[in-house]
């Protein structure tokens, strides 16, 4: 494939797509949603560019395994956050957190957020510009249940790689185009992600307003 970004270490790999395209693209797609690592790997670059080599004018790759290497990819990596959180995050925040200033109080509020909004959230945030590799970290730290997790993320990831690949696919030729209309998605999302953890805290406050009043205790539910 012809260098397409100006960048040369992302077209370096771009060319390999060729060759090695559905380990590329499963990898990228993993360290796409590890915890900080994801921020720099332009993970949605190298689905969009694989999914255009499997037009019938290259036809080196084919799409529905460009989708399913872009879809286990998403999994693993939005997993192995999901674990590091679980495993040593929660500690680590209670211990280094008051250095970013991240102290208790935020750290339970955000559990409690997960306990009751967590499996929207996960969903939403598949779409959500830098939010992809730290939403499934904060849903571990949180404890937010396994199966939910997983239900979501994959539901998350096989809508989110199904877009990836029409635009590649039908897009794909313009690139710079591609990338345009693959943004502005990851900025709807963002903006979606941000209503909605911003109505659940107004929500919440008006909800301990009421019980101030009454001096009852708020039920707290899991959501599906």
């Amino acid at each position: 494939m012809e260098p397409v970004t100006g960048i040369a270490l992302i077209d370096w790999f771009l060319g390999l797509l060729d060759t090695a395209g559905y380990p590329l693209v499963f990898g990228f797609t993993v360290f796409e949603n590890i915890f900080l690592l994801g921020s720099l790997t332009p993970g949605e670059t190298v689905v969009v560019a694989a999914a255009f080599l499997s037009t019938p004018k290259y036809g080196s790759l084919w799409w529905p395994a460009v989708w399913v290497s872009s879809v286990a990819g998403t999994v693993v990596g939005s997993n192995i956050s999901y674990f590091i959180g679980r495993k040593g995050g929660r500690d680590a925040l209670f211990r280094y957190g008051h250095r970013f200033r991240i102290v208790e109080k935020r750290i339970i509020e955000a559990e409690q957020y997960f306990y009751t909004h967590g499996s929207k959230t996960v969903f939403i945030a598949r779409f959500a510009a830098g939010f992809k590799n730290f939403v499934p970290m904060i849903a571990g730290v949180s404890k937010m249940g396994l199966r939910w997790f997983e239900a979501y993320t994959l539901l998350g990831a096989m809508i989110y790689t199904t877009i990836m690949v029409l635009i590649g696919y039908f897009v794909g030729e313009t690139f710079d185009e591609a990338l345009k209309i693959a943004s502005r998605i990851g900025y709807v999302g963002l903006l979606l992600l941000v209503l909605l953890v911003a109505g659940a805290i107004v929500a919440r406050r008006r909800l301990r307003a009421r019980l101030l009043k009454t001096g009852e205790e708020p039920e707290v539910e899991e959501s599906l």
